[in-house]
């Protein structure tokens, strides 16, 4: 509970995994109050020039900045499209196992912190997406991707549930104790938290390096060690599944080249099958080689948001999004992260996350996937509820 004395904290714990992503420099990286927040591109920058820690969240609709876009669905949640603070207090906790505690000395109460409350009380999903609405849409996906406009969409329903009692923080300790991830967050900012459990990373930089690890593929864990053995088999010999992620990491190749030194770009593995206590997934890593002369504005404007998340090509699947979704995605389908005093950072995939509004008393999370030629309907469908399962285990469904 002691990020609750705070308007502003955030958790990034890899929940000791280096299971298909880079594993970063930290096992677990710590944010307690805010000496200033930033809300824009022109701050943030300042920010790091300043050389400052910061931590915070980049929303999907971060991308009308960058492009000539809009976003005019309505927000189940309303957040911000950057939020970042400047933290008074940080913890770090090393792959070695040294810990530091940088800025204010922690509070005795962190120490002694109370057991978290265990009682929630939840609604039923107010906004179900039919099973009968979804399969009309992936039919007009497949339609826009015969006519030539897009090749792949990635296509996501929303879920909205009011309570009366609810701790996001047990919550999270919940969720990453169900399905332990190397990339999951916890960020408060007021009265809104995001509880995530992602397993991908959108983008890391450590020097001039430039990491971005898409995810693109995904199939359920069996329930004994042969039934796993034939499903990753599955998936990793799967020509859709193979087709999605190709295509996603030669967007995220052609976003990295526009910042990268020429013919530094490199696939360093593709197709990766890494298993989770959920799901097996199929991950592929790109790296280039950052221009020094690059800032962190023009980084996010190449390549934010990341292809994993809209679909190729990028603008028109985009667009496509805005018109087939009935929802603004917000945070979701973002990114999570820290950006450090030398202008490192990292950032992960907002997925697999609850959103909850304190005020309101309303809890949004959603789930999709990228929907090719290839894609079954019905596949897709039961693909949604995979990557909602622990979650909806959590909240009691």
């Amino acid at each position: 509970m002691y990020t609750q004395g705070f308007s502003h904290s955030c958790v990034l714990d890899s929940c000791q995994l280096n299971t298909g992503v880079n594993g970063g420099k930290y096992e677990l990286i710590a944010a307690f109050g805010a000496q200033n927040t930033y809300r824009n591109m022109v701050e943030i920058q300042r920010a790091t020039e300043q050389k400052k820690w910061l931590f915070g969240a980049l929303g999907y609709d971060l991308k009308n900045q960058f492009e000539k876009l809009e976003s005019n669905n309505s927000s189940i949640i309303n957040t911000e499209n950057l939020l970042f603070f400047e933290p008074k207090t940080m913890i770090i906790l090393r792959k070695n196992g040294e810990l530091d505690v940088l800025g204010d000395p922690l509070q005795q109460s962190f120490w002694n912190d109370k057991d978290l409350p265990m009682h929630r009380q939840l609604s039923c999903d107010q906004l179900p997406t039919e099973k009968e609405t979804y399969i009309e849409k992936i039919e007009t996906i497949h339609e826009l991707i015969r006519a030539g406009e897009v090749y792949e969409l990635n296509y996501c329903v929303p879920h909205t549930r009011t309570f009366t009692h609810f701790s996001p923080i047990r919550f999270q300790l919940d969720l990453i104790k169900t399905s332990p991830v190397p990339m999951a967050s916890y960020l408060k900012a007021d009265h809104i938290h995001l509880c995530g459990a992602s397993m991908e990373r959108y983008l890391l930089k450590d020097g001039n390096k430039l990491i971005s690890q898409p995810i693109k593929g995904t199939i359920r864990k069996g329930i004994s060690p042969q039934e796993d053995e034939k499903l990753i088999a599955d998936l990793e010999n799967s020509e859709k599944d193979r087709a999605e992620n190709v295509m996603i990491v030669d967007l995220v190749r052609n976003d990295l080249n526009k910042i990268c030194e020429r013919g530094s770009v490199h696939v360093t593995e593709l197709f990766g099958i890494y298993s989770y206590l959920q799901v097996h997934q199929m991950i592929s890593t790109v790296e280039g080689t950052v221009d020094p002369a690059v800032n962190l504005t023009q980084i996010l404007e190449a390549s934010f948001p990341m292809g994993s998340m809209t679909g190729t090509p990028k603008i028109a699947a985009m667009q496509y999004i805005e018109t087939l979704e009935h929802f603004k995605r917000g945070w979701y389908s973002g990114a999570v992260g820290y950006i450090t005093p030398d202008g490192n950072f990292d950032f992960n995939v907002v997925i697999r996350s609850v959103l909850c509004d304190m005020q309101e008393k309303v809890l949004n999370y959603n789930a999709g996937g990228a929907i090719t030629i290839d894609s079954e309907p019905e596949s897709e469908w039961n693909e949604v509820q995979l990557k909602t399962k622990a979650i909806t285990q959590i909240l009691g469904d």
